[in-house]
């Protein structure tokens, strides 16, 4: 069982499941469990409820004949990494049918038949981009605060305050119908028990506003290098 593969991905599926954007009412729990107390009972089957991570996850897993749940596959997913490059137009066409058995609409997946991208990069900015944020589930505005709300943010940490952190955070704005990365100054909130390490200076990821890991050079400059990459070609 890879541990680190499961907290690496609770702790990016935590804050929209405990807004209740997406999985299960028990999910919660058990990723607070698993990140806090290395716990991987119930995880997997979390994370299979999901109906958009669960899909590329197993589109993943076929491009790169690994397991489901393996580190590099989800850090692909989350943060990106060298595996992306192997997705292929193909890869796209796998996906819509994994979207299909998961029960993402079939209007909506009719409609991405159409809508085939320049490029295929199996990354979580892709989906916000390229289908729309959460389109599948239906229960978020598809709008520019929600896209950066549900991105994958990264930043250094500029002031801390009580469980409030202030952080320079790179994001998507939008002129002229194109999309493009710029910084925005944002109070996030923060619980030291998920990333203790934290501290004036580190550099960390957010997702929907809540600060989920800190990060190395390696993990930003892949999640930097594929969010450019995305926003270059994911429409």
């Amino acid at each position: 069982m890879d541990i680190k593969a499961l907290q690496l991905a609770a702790r990016f599926a935590l804050p929209p499941n405990s807004l209740g954007f997406c999985g299960r009412r028990s999910a919660p729990a058990r990723f607070t469990e698993c990140i806090k107390q290395n716990k991987y009972e119930g995880i997997k089957e979390e994370l299979e409820k999901f109906i958009v991570f669960n899909p590329y996850l197993e589109t993943i897993k076929k491009i790169t004949k690994d397991e489901k749940f393996c580190y590099k596959n989800i850090e692909a997913y989350w943060l990106g990494n060298e595996r992306l490059e192997m997705a292929t137009k193909n890869d796209y066409f796998n996906l819509l049918i994994n979207f299909s058995k998961q029960g993402v609409p079939e209007w909506l997946v009719k409609e991405l038949k159409n809508k085939v991208p320049k490029v295929f990069l199996p990354f979580h900015l892709f989906q916000l981009l390229h289908v729309g944020v959460e389109r599948a589930g239906g229960m978020i505005q598809n709008n520019l605060d929600s896209l950066n709300n549900c991105m994958a943010r990264w930043g250094r940490v500029a002031k801390i305050t009580n469980n409030k952190i202030e952080i320079d955070l790179w994001s998507i704005g939008k002129k002229a119908g194109r999309y493009s990365l710029i910084k925005m100054k944002e109070k996030c909130d923060w619980e030291p028990e998920i990333t203790p390490e934290v501290k004036k200076g580190s550099l960390v990821a957010v997702h929907w506003k809540q600060v989920v890991k800190t990060l190395d050079l390696r993990e930003r400059q892949n999640l930097k290098y594929w969010t450019e990459q995305t926003v270059k070609y994911a429409l």
